[in-house]
């Protein structure tokens, strides 16, 4: 999960709007697709900023594939000055054929974020193996701990040719100054064995982000993923509307992506934008079970309001994230930004009781950094409950 915290509004007083002379582009010889292993169609590519400045780029990508047209567009985490940024889209829709890439188009604005503290370690322990596979380590060279790390490369061969873009098979929940932990990278396996090396190693984090205001006396936490920043969230007097101000700082509509907890509302959600309803399309995560709330919001400052949620809803904070047995010990072991009670866990796991002792966070810690299978550390519990010790 995510750090809990609100974007001040004088933050957008940071943000710069691009110069019509702005270097920031995807080159010709990064940028190509293929079908991928799945049978469907990939594009892959980097963009480049040559800027002086850190910026946030959208990326919109187009296929022609016979007679019909699919275009998908996509933020990317901040591209820091004199970086690169490399991503990757998947068409299901498109499974044979002779697709047709067209020009990508790049637009951004510039930001003052300063760059993550955290390292490639460029030695011995970068390796890549003969399936074409690379496992590596990161160390965060700062002073505070970085959450929900992920790491950004593409793969070549030995003509140094482009072949795909590859990320970390799992996300780093947390990584505290001075400390360093692993990575792995798998290729899709239809380029595997062309791989020869990688480059563009960039780290990167989750873009979304998580709010919070109170309701009825405790926290409720909610998060958004969208480029507009969303300010002074507050509930009504009745608990029913959830009020914002908004800032687009595209010059173009842009959407907003709430997800809010599964038991806040029955889903009958409406969207005001400065005192007018807009179309909202509302949806349930089949995974997290949170409800989703996604509409567009134009450019400038605006109101909004969000309504529908239950008047007799209380928070509860366990039942916001969604939480499977690695989640759940990740959490209940300190190594995420939000912690679950001994009593959860165990719910999680199938184990009913109210205490696990807290030397069991030293395996958990193997989970997270040694890569020790989640089963080993749940059946560790489970046997430890069997026993008496966890009860």
């Amino acid at each position: 999960m995510k750090i809990f915290y609100s974007i001040p509004f004088f933050v957008l007083l940071g943000i710069l709007f691009h110069a019509a002379n702005a270097d920031v582009y995807i080159s010709d010889k990064e940028f190509a697709g293929y079908f991928d292993n799945d049978g469907n169609y990939a594009v892959y590519g980097s963009v480049k900023n040559t800027e002086s400045q850190p910026v946030i780029a959208k990326v919109q990508v187009t296929v022609i594939n016979g007679n019909a047209t699919f275009s998908e567009s996509r933020i990317l985490p901040v591209i820091y000055s004199l970086n690169d940024m490399p991503f990757k889209f998947i068409f299901p829709q498109i499974t044979s054929g002779n697709p047709v890439l067209q020009k990508p188009i790049v637009s951004f604005i510039s930001t003052n974020s300063h760059p993550l503290d955290i390292a490639i370690n460029y030695d011995k322990t970068l390796v890549k193996y003969p399936d074409g596979h690379l496992t590596g380590f990161i160390t965060n060279t700062g002073n505070d701990t970085v959450h929900n790390i992920d790491i950004y490369a593409l793969v070549h061969d030995k003509k140094n040719n482009y072949l795909d873009e590859v990320e970390n098979t799992w996300t780093i929940p947390s990584l505290s100054p001075g400390n360093k932990t692993e990575f792995v990278m798998y290729p899709d396996p239809m380029v595997a064995k062309k791989v020869y090396y990688y480059s563009c190693f960039i780290p990167g984090t989750d873009s979304s982000i998580e709010l919070s205001t109170q309701l009825k006396g405790k926290p409720f936490y909610f998060s958004v993923l969208s480029i507009v920043y969303f300010t002074n969230q507050k509930f009504d007097e009745t608990g029913n509307s959830l009020y914002f101000d908004a800032a687009n700082p595209w010059q173009i509509p842009y959407y907003a992506n709430f997800m809010f907890p599964e038991n806040s509302s029955n889903g009958n959600f409406e969207v005001l934008i400065d005192g007018t309803k807009v179309n909202a399309l509302t949806s349930m995560d089949n995974d997290t079970k949170n409800w989703h709330v996604a509409f567009n919001v134009g450019y400038g400052q605006h109101k909004v309001v969000i309504s529908g949620f239950n008047q007799d809803y209380t928070p509860n904070n366990d039942e916001y994230f969604y939480l499977d047995a690695k989640s759940a010990l990740t959490a209940w072991a300190g190594f995420s930004t939000f912690t679950i009670s001994d009593s959860k866990l165990l719910e999680v796991l199938g184990i009913h009781g109210t205490y696990v002792p807290s030397w069991v966070k030293t395996s958990v810690s193997y989970m997270i950094y040694n890569n020790v299978p989640v089963d080993s550390i749940v059946n560790e519990i489970k046997y430890l409950n069997h026993v008496g010790i966890v009860r």
